[in-house]
């Protein structure tokens, strides 16, 4: 009895800690192309928090762009101060553009994208356009 609980226990915790391994890092999923809100960590200097996964820091907020061994890639702005923007997020793969659509965001949010079938060793960089003002982007995300 004692034997079948503790490895019980290890299956749950092993699948457990399996499907935290495939979870993006501080990222809730939004559907394709869509913003929503995610949560994620500092950026650094140099703007490279790991391999396929960097950020820029901008006057009022951090943009992160990030890409998954599924094929898979997101860009989020965590907006942390000034006024509400009207904007989008997006990525550029040599030449071609993907965007989310339109959002307002105001100070202390978060508004994510998401897309499919973007290959992981692909060279990427994260973009926000900012209605009325410019479009900011990420360093280099690649496989290297």
């Amino acid at each position: 009895m004692k034997t079948s609980k503790l490895m019980r226990a290890t299956v749950v915790t092993g699948m457990t800690l399996a499907a935290i391994g495939s979870m993006p890092l501080a990222h809730a999923e939004a559907s394709t192309g869509t913003a929503n809100k995610s949560m994620m960590v500092s950026c650094p200097n140099d703007g490279h928090l790991s391999r396929n996964y960097t950020c820029s820091s901008l006057s009022s907020g951090d943009l992160y762009h990030r890409k998954y061994t599924n094929n898979r890639a997101s860009t989020w702005y965590t907006k942390n101060d000034g006024s509400s923007i009207t904007a989008r997020v997006g990525y550029n793969r040599a030449g071609s553009t993907s965007w989310s659509g339109w959002f307002s965001q105001s100070s202390g949010t978060t508004k994510t994208g998401n897309w499919s079938s973007v290959s992981y060793c692909s060279s990427t960089v994260g973009l926000l356009q900012v209605r009325g003002q410019q479009t900011f982007q990420t360093p280099l995300a690649d496989c290297s």
